[in-house]
């Protein structure tokens, strides 16, 4: 690992940059699956396609059907009638506990395909 990132420094070439990261994003992997099994998993890499775009929780519900509750984000960057979605108002914090977001919370919402079902654009 002392190498791989000691390579990761030095590496000028882009392409040989970004292949030493995913190397070390999977050795990271590995390594957590290993020691902390229990944990949720630590993404900080992207294997995948991916977009972000700006959230902000609109409402928090009260629980009906759940213990937590729902909560409502609104996505402005989404068209009109797909800008809001519910879902239960449970997110893992940064330790790996349970937190709950509270009405205003910014976020940002990640969309990761399968790069199976993607095809390229033209620019």
């Amino acid at each position: 690992m002392n190498e791989l990132c000691a390579g990761i420094q030095e590496e000028r070439d882009y392409a040989k940059f970004v292949v030493s990261l995913r190397e070390m994003a999977e050795l990271i992997e590995r390594k957590q699956q290993r020691r902390f099994q229990d944990q949720p998993k630590f993404a900080w890499n992207r294997n995948k396609p991916w977009r972000s775009v700006p959230a902000v929780a609109r409402k928090v519900l009260p629980a009906v059907n759940s213990p937590n509750g729902r909560v409502e984000i609104s996505i402005p960057a989404a068209e009109d009638l797909f800008r809001e979605i519910r879902l239960e108002n449970v997110f893992n914090g940064v330790d790996g506990k349970a937190v709950a977001l509270a009405s205003g919370a910014q976020l940002t919402i990640t969309f990761e395909a399968e790069t199976a079902g993607t095809v390229p654009t033209q620019p």
